[in-house]
């Protein structure tokens, strides 16, 4: 009762601001995190690269584009008020919802939603075999040392695999994604988890194979936007015009994969239109627990999404990232995504990106 009622008022402050008409509300000026080396955040590319937020947001905002290599950097200035707006994966994004007393910051929409097909890869070093099943892959990981990024949602997907059976490594070693790809380069390395574009990197340049997602294990991962609840009830017309400019780049991104690929190789160091386009549009092998579908563009927190999420918030429990366990009340705000939706008369999710067969992309 008290969300709905919640949704009912944030509604008709749109209305009442007039922001059915971007023109009509007042300027705002917004510093927007984004994620140019995760693809769940490559939304946040488009939205700059295509200037869709200029169709949306009131005339005369002002629109700072940050750059971030992972997500806890952009929690922390959402929490000191150096960004209103920011995209992140999954781990990152729950962490940010449980600092009431120092910013209280909402989860609004879920760009990305995926059966372990962006986040949870397993890779194995480039003189490892090449297996025939999954399972033997699975085995030849047993007694071997393998290395994930501390608090991600990679480390969060190994554990899980490890705990439901998977494979037991001789130990889990953290290291930060940079170090991984570099430690498979050097031949170093017999596996490790990393999530796309880095794990398709190490496999176009030969440092590494795949061997599994995270879909024989149910194990999904997800990406967020996230914005401040003060930025959201002082500019409630601007909160719609962003989601709506987000949705906009999602269904881009669904549209127009050769073009997206081209974007985010200009946005990257050391990434082609190759490399970008295979990792978020090639088909995931059946061999290595392949998805037919490997990115929803969800938007809505649906039952599938709130279940992620719980497990979200044990696993950084247990990881002793969170004092609680729980997922803390009003985790999410999505009166703006709804209001987006209505407006642009739309229904979620908005769209799939299927895998493809491989092809040249230059």
């Amino acid at each position: 009762m008290l969300k709905r009622y919640l949704c009912h008022a944030f509604a008709a402050a749109v209305l009442a601001a007039g922001a059915t008409s971007a023109g009509a509300a007042g300027p705002v000026d917004i510093t927007y995190g984004y994620h140019p080396y995760w693809t769940g955040g490559w939304n946040g590319v488009i939205i700059k690269h295509k200037e869709f937020w200029k169709k949306h947001l009131p005339a005369g905002s002002t629109v700072k584009f940050e750059a971030h290599l992972t997500g806890p950097p952009m929690v922390n200035a959402l929490i000191a008020d150096k960004m209103q707006i920011g995209t992140m994966g999954d781990m990152p994004s729950l962490v940010a919802t449980t600092k009431r007393e120092q910013a209280d910051i909402r989860l609004v929409s879920v760009p990305m939603f995926s059966n372990g097909q962006n986040c949870n890869k397993i890779l194995v070093g480039k003189s490892a075999p090449d297996f025939k099943t999954h399972a033997e892959a699975m085995a030849w990981l047993e007694g071997k040392a393998f290395a994930v990024h501390r608090g991600t949602c990679a480390n969060r997907f190994v554990l899980a695999a490890i705990a439901k059976g998977g494979f037991k490594p001789k130990e889990v070693l953290n290291m930060p994604i940079e170090v991984i790809a570099s430690n498979f380069e050097a031949g170093k390395l017999a596996a490790g988890a990393m999530w796309e574009p880095h794990a398709r990197r190490a496999v176009e340049n030969g440092h590494a194979k795949y061997i599994s997602t995270g879909a024989p294990w149910k194990e999904v991962d997800a990406n967020f936007t996230l914005m401040r609840q003060d930025f959201i009830e002082k500019h409630p017309e601007a909160a719609v015009g962003w989601m709506k400019a987000e949705i906009e780049a999602v269904k881009f991104m669904i549209e127009n994969p050769e073009e997206t690929a081209r974007l985010i190789a200009k946005e990257t160091i050391g990434y082609t239109p190759q490399i970008a386009w295979s990792a978020l549009y090639e088909t995931n092998p059946e061999l290595i627990g392949g998805d037919p579908v490997n990115y929803v563009g969800k938007m809505i927190f649906d039952d599938e999404v709130l279940a992620a999420m719980k497990t979200g918030y044990t696993f950084l429990h247990s990881a002793k990232v969170l004092v609680a366990p729980e997922m803390p009340a009003n985790a999410y705000n999505d009166a703006p995504l709804k209001e987006a939706l209505k407006q642009l008369g739309l229904t979620a999710p908005v769209g799939v990106i299927k895998g493809q067969p491989r092809k040249v992309v230059q």
